[in-house]
């Protein structure tokens, strides 16, 4: 009975592995599938335009090919070389035979080590490449994680920006209204002061808020290495955001 419980509990654990298992072509899209949300578009375009990307993808070539060669070592004790002299070049009319023999050598040296370090360097080269490949799947978790931490920062600075652009009409409304009244005498000059400072004071917020979405707008550009502006989508997107933030 033991046993049994045993081989199940095995079983279950196999089965959680296998399904906690990350499938990277969901972290980053290939580049022949089509994104079904702008984000997600924001995300393949950082893994095929950044140069640090590339990086990591060669590396995984190169190891590769590194194994490759260090499978081929063994070549190295193959060899062949030829005697070359006056006779083997411009033989003798006279029928005089060449004594420098052999005229050509082949041989093949035998190494133990050969044998022992060829399979060594073979077991490095594919740990390299595990290595390198782990590094891609890394680097791809990284990229997602980036432009969608961006992504979000995005969001928040443009919402942030026309919330207080919304609020800045206000204050300019009350600020006139404020000047007409105290034109005709009907505030005084503390009351209207305030409106004047509430006003300029909301409309420093508007120049922060509209720095910090074009640096965050920036940044996302940086890692996808195109202006999001012309990306298609990027209206939609803007739109989306503003109905979001309407009052009806």
């Amino acid at each position: 009975m033991k046993s049994i419980f045993l081989v199940l509990f095995m079983a279950i654990q196999s089965f959680c592995g296998l399904a906690q298992n990350i499938d990277y072509n969901k972290i980053i899209l290939p580049d022949n599938a089509v994104p079904s949300t702008f984000e997600e578009r924001l995300v393949q375009l950082a893994w095929r335009n950044h140069p640090s990307n590339k990086i990591v993808l060669q590396n995984v070539q190169i190891a590769r090919k590194e194994k490759k060669l260090s499978q081929l070592k063994w070549l190295d004790d193959i060899y062949a070389n030829g005697n070359l002299n006056e006779y083997t070049i411009n033989p003798s009319p006279l029928g005089i035979s060449n004594v420098f023999f052999p005229r050509y050598n082949f041989g093949v040296r035998v190494s133990i080590g050969t044998f022992v370090t060829t399979s060594l360097h073979s077991k490095m080269g594919s740990y390299k490449i595990v290595n390198s490949e782990n590094e891609v799947n890394e680097r791809k978790l990284l990229v997602r994680e980036e432009v969608l931490a961006n992504f979000e920062k995005l969001k928040q600075f443009y919402k942030f920006m026309k919330l207080r652009e919304q609020i800045k009409e206000d204050f300019l409304t009350m600020y006139k209204d404020s000047e007409k009244k105290f034109s005709t005498g009907e505030i005084d000059i503390e009351k209207y002061r305030t409106a004047v400072q509430s006003y300029y004071g909301q409309a420093e917020k508007v120049v922060e808020a509209q720095a910090n979405f074009n640096n965050s707008k920036i940044t996302l550009e940086a890692l996808v290495g195109i202006d999001l502006s012309e990306l298609e989508g990027y209206q939609q997107f803007v739109q989306k955001l503003d109905s979001e933030i309407r009052i009806d």
